[in-house]
């Protein structure tokens, strides 16, 4: 099985931080972050790992390393779920001279890869919300209006069922300049963003959003809200260049 600590540990530490999930005000999830500075070129790689309570009492772990380049798009995304017995790793490749990811699925059973063909501006879903707004970053972005972006997703969980597929989601900025709000007991700095799935004119019904309070931080969000009980906070940030954030 592929060990992501080979993917990380390079660099010099950034930032730290944890999230708590909560669903109607129970907390049923906890995040811990790391951000590292990489040391041959300028991009960053953010560490998580996440333990979640299943309904079976067993314990869930996640950890994700997420690389990114100079210009926030993903080259190395691993996904490695620990539930009992069950281990899977999902690794996501991209060739920017191909415009081609690589996927990667292994269990226990055996593995699988595909390749996808890719536009050069793309992002990649993962269960991590330290990296969720990363694609804030990936290009220019309109504060008057929606913007548009490509978003790869697995399915996949203990085993393979189908390739990952691309989906557009409506990104808009509620604030036009930064805000202070609390969070934790702390005033902090940020700008919201409303996200949605991009819905062809011909369909019908509002499409679910999501609300997001995003730092200034390498757009490390501080919280997220569903508006349906889900919502996700950050326990604290800490900026290990400058000052704490907690």
């Amino acid at each position: 099985m592929s060990n992501s600590d080979n993917a990380k540990r390079k660099g010099t530490k950034i930032y730290r931080g944890a999230y708590k999930f909560m669903r109607n005000g129970n907390v049923y999830s906890e995040e811990t972050f790391e951000v590292f500075k990489e040391k041959n070129d300028s991009g960053m790689l953010f560490s998580s790992q996440l333990i979640s309570r299943v309904s079976t009492g067993e314990l869930l772990n996640i950890t994700v390393d997420y690389k990114i380049n100079k210009d926030y798009l993903p080259t190395m995304v691993m996904v490695n779920k620990v539930l009992g017995n069950e281990n899977v790793v999902e690794t996501y490749v991209f060739n920017s001279k191909r415009n081609i990811i690589t996927y990667s699925f292994e269990n226990s059973k055996g593995s699988k890869s595909v390749e996808l063909n890719t536009s050069p501006k793309f992002y990649i879903s993962t269960p991590s919300i330290a990296t969720a707004m990363l694609y804030l970053r990936s290009k220019k972005f309109d504060g008057t209006g929606k913007n548009y972006f490509n978003v790869l997703s697995s399915s996949n969980q203990w085993t393979f069922e189908e390739d990952p597929t691309f989906n557009s989601i409506a990104v808009e900025r509620l604030t036009l300049t930064s805000e202070n709000r609390n969070v934790e007991g702390a005033s902090v700095q940020g700008v919201e963003y409303k996200i949605e799935q991009h819905i062809e004119a011909d369909d019908q019904g509002p499409s679910p959003s999501i609300k997001c309070f995003v730092s200034q931080h390498v757009t490390i969000p501080y919280f997220l809200d569903d508006g349906a009980g889900t919502k996700i906070e950050v326990k604290y940030l800490n900026d290990l260049s400058e000052r704490d954030l907690d």
